[in-house]
This record gives C-alpha cells, sequence and structure tokens, in this order.
C-alpha cells in the first residue's frame, strides 16, 4: 500500500509538474505573441505619425506658395498703381507747361525745371515697367 501510495504521489506530481510547464510554455508563447503584437502596433503608430508629420508638411508648404503668390500679386498692384501715378503726374506737368507757354507765363527756368521733371518720371516708369514685367513673368 506504501508502494501504492508513493506511485500515485508520483503520478500526481509528474501531472501537476507536466501541467504547469505546459502553462509556462504556452505564457511564453502568448508573450512572444504580445511582444509581436506590441511591436506591429508600435510601427503602425510610427507610420500614422510620419503621415501626418507629411501631411503637415504638404500644408506648410501650400500656405507658404500662397502667402508667397498674394505678396507677388500685391507687390505688382503697387507697381501698377505707382506706374499710373507716375504718368498721371506726367500728364499734368505737360498740361502746365503747354499752359504756361500759351499764355507765356513760363521762364525759361521753369521751363527746364519741369522738363526735367517729366524726363525722371519717365526713366522711373520705364524702370517700374520692366520690374513689373519681370514680376509677371513670376505668376
Amino acid at each position: 500500500m506504501q508502494k501504492f501510495r508513493y506511485a500515485l504521489f508520483l503520478l500526481l506530481f509528474g501531472v501537476i509538474v507536466s501541467g504547469s510547464y505546459g502553462q509556462i510554455n504556452e505564457s511564453t508563447e502568448t508573450s512572444e505573441q504580445v511582444k509581436i503584437q506590441e511591436e506591429e502596433e508600435m510601427k503602425a503608430v510610427k507610420r500614422k505619425v510620419e503621415k501626418a508629420k507629411k501631411e503637415d508638411k504638404k500644408l506648410k508648404k501650400k500656405k507658404k506658395q500662397k502667402d508667397k503668390r498674394e505678396k507677388l500679386l500685391k507687390t505688382i498692384a503697387s507697381y501698377k498703381k505707382g506706374i499710373a501715378k507716375d504718368e498721371n503726374q506726367v500728364q499734368k506737368l505737360q498740361s502746365k507747361l503747354e499752359k504756361g507757354k500759351a499764355k507765356g507765363k513760363l521762364a525759361p527756368v521753369d521751363i527746364d525745371k519741369i522738363n526735367s521733371k517729366v524726363l525722371k518720371l519717365n526713366a522711373k516708369i520705364a524702370k517700374n515697367k520692366l520690374k513689373l514685367e519681370k514680376l509677371l513673368k513670376k505668376v
């Protein structure tokens, strides 16, 4: 009977130990699977973050291009306005010169001053028109 108990004890002990050993193997396998899943999730999160960064970078680039274009259009409008203003001033000076000559009220010095102003304004207009053409090519 003692031997039977001893054999039964060994048998139960063996079953319990082998069962727990199987659980340990299963837990290590599941822990490896969990690690693999976690790594895959981390990679997926990394990809999403990188994708979001790329999108943000694209949006910033588009905004920068839009701002640059708006600035260019404002500059073009400013040049057009300046040219129109100078041309208007040239016309006023020329009409003043013609009226003054017709009435005979202008002295030769005044005529020279008006002519020099007209020449300067014409040079400025030509210069600004060249700059405007360059800006229009950029658009």
